[in-house]
Order: C-alpha cells, then structure tokens, then sequence
C-alpha cells in the first residue's frame, strides 16, 4: 500500500514549496491545503497526500501540518469511493478490491478538509484523464536483472534506449526515473558541478514527446539494483514537472496547479519497470 510513500514524500516536498514560490504571495498567511497524489493504470490508490500550507517564518514538521481529518474521495464513472486513511497522517488510500484504475478513464479527486485559520473549510478537486496502459519493448526483457559495468573514465559507453508502446497520440508525454535500491554498494562518483545531493536515490529525466528515452549515466547516483522506470503522463503531471526546482522550464503558475480550491498536484500516468545492476570496472 505505501510502496510509493518515498517518490510521495519527495514530490510532496517540492509541491509544499509552491507557497513560497508565488510572485503574488501577500505578507498575510492564507491556509490552504497541498494535494500531492499520483495514482497509474492497473494499480490500486495507496497514497493521496494532504498537508496545509506553513505560515510564513514558521518551523515546518509534518506531524504538524498534515491533514488527517479530511473526507477525501475519487469519483470515476459516477461513482465516489471515499479513501480510507493509511495510518500515517495525512495519507490516504483505497483498498485494492475496491478500486482499480483503468487508462482511458477519467478520475475526479474531491478533499474536504476543516480550514484551521477561518474555522470553515477547504473544499478542493481536481480531475485526470489516465493514460492507456504501457509496455517497455522486447528488449528491455533481456536486460532485466542483467549486470552491467560502468566504466566512469568512459561513460559514454554506458548508453542504450528504451521505448515504450503502443505510443499514445502526438500530445502524449513521456518521463523516465531512475532509483536506486541499495545504497549499501557504494555511491557513484559524479561530475564536479552536478550539484547531487548525497543522499538522492532517484533521478528524472526531462518531460519528452518520444516513447523512447536514452538511459545515461547521469540517472545513476549509486551502483547495485537500479530500477528504471518508464511513465506516459497526463496534462497535469506534464505541467506538475515543468515547475519542479532543478527540473523544470518555469516557476509555479497558478495557471498550472489544475487544483481548484487549493496546491499541489492530482496527477495520473501509465508505466512499465526494469531493473538491472550496476557495477563499477575493476
């Protein structure tokens, strides 16, 4: 169920930045709720994220600030299924056998949440169309729980292409990540310059049109296990990532939050994983 919780938190953490990110913040704090969920194709709803945003000058902690007393529920033809907490604060999910998510679909995200500044309440929703569901190619089967070598004095030899299909139509966008599963094996050395946080285990690559993304080097921070992982994603997450601090092409526009009553990001996608290992050249 919480499988996710790790990809959730990170995310949610850069979404929780949006109110501090507006050029049109005013000095007085206004509450609103910050929505970080991602559900995909074929899967169950584990994890759908609710804090409140943090008062300006105020010490963040997420006991404090998230929202565990909220009716939240996914509506997808004509019916609502009312999520369930998942013990943690503030998460909220939906049990396998009660809901499993179709591409193709449409899913309307609806939070009623009590506003702790006014006494009333937040009222947010939010919807996605869900991509169809994906596959990598025949050739990312023999790749899986494969070895490779990487030889960090000629990276340019670690180098080979994924594609994904059947490919969705021209407006279709695809993600790639990479995340590392065991840290025990060591860290791979980067470039000077890059600017890697020591303990980041996943990296993105930029939002593409194509169904076929190169894996490089620069998406490995740790040899071992390394999951890639192949998405096609909705409209929302396509302006969800060009927001992102060190990822995107803009700064948060509200023209790109897609949640009405409040932050964050309601977003869907399909995807497919590999996982091979990595190994340094003795």
């Amino acid at each position: 169920m919480m499988k996710r919780l790790g990809l959730y938190s990170l995310v949610f953490a850069v979404a929780a930045t949006f109110a501090g990110c507006d050029p049109s913040i005013d000095t007085a704090y206004n509450e609103q709720v910050v929505v970080a969920g991602f559900i995909f194709a074929n899967e169950p709803v584990d994890s759908i994220v609710l804090h409140r945003t943090t008062p300006f000058g105020s010490y963040y902690d997420d006991l404090d600030y998230a929202v565990d007393s909220a009716r939240v529920a996914i509506t997808v033809d004509g019916v609502e299924h009312v999520l369930l907490p998942t013990g943690l604060k503030g998460r909220y999910y939906l049990p396998a056998s009660d809901l499993i998510v179709q591409g193709g679909k449409s899913y309307t995200l609806t939070v009623t949440a009590p506003n702790h500044q006014t006494g009333g309440e937040h009222h947010l929703s939010s919807t996605t169309q869900v991509p169809m569901p994906i596959h990598l190619d025949p050739w990312a089967d023999s790749i899986r729980g494969k070895t490779f070598v990487l030889d960090t004095t000629n990276a340019g030899a670690f180098v080979f292409l994924l594609t994904a299909g059947p490919a969705g139509g021209p407006d279709q966008r695809y993600l790639l990540s990479v995340t590392a599963l065991d840290t025990t094996y060591g860290r791979i050395h980067q470039r000077s310059g890059e600017g890697i946080d020591s303990t980041q285990v996943t990296r993105f690559a930029n939002v593409q049109t194509g169904p076929a993304i190169a894996v490089t080097p620069r998406f490995l921070t740790w040899y071992g296990p390394n999951r890639i992982t192949f998405y096609a994603i909705d409209t929302n997450w396509t302006d969800y990532q060009r927001q992102l601090l060190n990822a995107g092409m803009t700064g948060y526009q509200p023209s790109l939050n897609h949640v009405t009553g409040g932050m964050g990001v309601f977003a869907s996608a399909a995807r497919d994983t590999v996982t091979i290992i990595v190994v340094p050249k003795r």
